[in-house]
């Protein structure tokens, strides 16, 4: 077996049903892969789809309480039989030469290398202003040709050699919400050695019909998860400053996001932008309203963080030992 594609899914049964079917009409020899599901806690029949579910390739099911994104895909990784592992999302629906384009770059002598696809986004899911008004926004380029840049890695559609996983111990699955366990493995990765490249035939189509309220909801996690990111890799200055949560940064972010300077107002331009069109104006609004669910979660942990130091420090200060801070 040479490749394992590896699923976490929770209640997204019919979009899955397409990633599966995308999966297999792969242009790749249907014996020398395997689709392995993780369902992480569905309840909309997601169990039922899978086994009715007929294909050239062999589907394996694997059904657990709900444990979030990081510890699912270890379990995918525990139970793989493939030499090589495909991270993609349950809404992610895969070009046909998808598989071949990963495989390409894993010849038996490969060592610590790891692989990101391409990611379009699907015209269909393109149904309401905030959708469109997200697209507005351009993307930079990956990174130079080839490679990537550590914080443009993500599990949507990545692949790595199921040995290299194992040696760097996985995700860390203290990421129990939304973001950076995906960076966080890679962070850990490229310190052992590995190399990241970029594949653009590798791709395939992100199915996701998002709303304002889900996705700040996902970025507060986020914050959460950065400050945790963090405090794992303390040393780093570098990593607290491309996540935008250093010291020096905090004043002006707490300014910008958690005072009454700016985002009321964007919050009145929102449902004007929206009514008359605004793309741009629109797309600018809403990731301002991303980015401050984003500090709220930042702030949050970092006050949670400060609550608990204070009695440890208290405790040191009366047995007489010295707290590292």
């Amino acid at each position: 077996m040479e490749i394992s594609v590896i699923i976490p899914t929770c209640n997204n049964r019919d979009v899955l049903a397409r990633t599966l079917h995308t999966l297999q009409t792969q242009q790749f020899p249907h014996d020398q892969y395997e689709i392995v599901v993780v369902d992480d806690g569905s309840t909309d029949g997601t169990a039922e789809m899978i086994h009715a579910a007929r294909g050239p390739a062999p589907v394996r099911y694997h059904a657990q309480a709900h444990r979030g994104r990081a510890a699912a895909r270890n379990a995918g990784v525990r139970i793989a039989r493939g030499r090589i592992v495909v991270f993609l999302d349950s809404d992610f629906w895969a070009d046909p030469t998808l598989l071949a384009a990963h495989h390409a770059h894993y010849p038996r002598d490969a060592r610590a290398i790891v692989v990101q696809g391409a990611s379009r986004t699907h015209p269909e899911s393109l149904t309401t202003p905030f959708m469109k008004a997200r697209e507005v926004r351009v993307e930079l380029p990956p990174g130079p040709p080839g490679r990537i840049s550590l914080f443009r890695v993500s599990t949507r559609n990545l692949s790595l050699l199921r040995a290299d996983f194992l040696a760097a111990g996985g995700f860390d699955e203290a990421f129990g919400g939304y973001g950076w366990e995906d960076i966080e493995l890679a962070w850990r990765m490229r310190a052992g050695g590995a190399k990241f490249y970029y594949e653009p035939r590798a791709a395939g189509d992100h199915f996701a019909v998002q709303d304002l309220d889900g996705l700040r909801r996902k970025m507060r996690d986020g914050g959460k998860s950065a400050v945790y990111f963090c405090e794992k890799h303390r040393r780093s200055l570098w990593l607290r400053i491309r996540l935008e949560i250093a010291a020096c940064l905090l004043p002006i972010k707490w300014l910008v996001y958690r005072t009454p300077l700016i985002t009321p107002l964007v919050r009145r331009l929102v449902p004007v932008a929206s009514s008359r069109g605004w793309a741009a104006v629109l797309g600018e609004c809403t990731n301002h309203l991303v980015w401050e669910a984003y500090y709220a979660g930042v702030f949050e942990s970092l006050a949670a963080r400060r609550r608990k130091i204070r009695p440890e420090a208290a405790a040191g200060r009366s047995s007489g030992r010295i707290e590292a801070n």
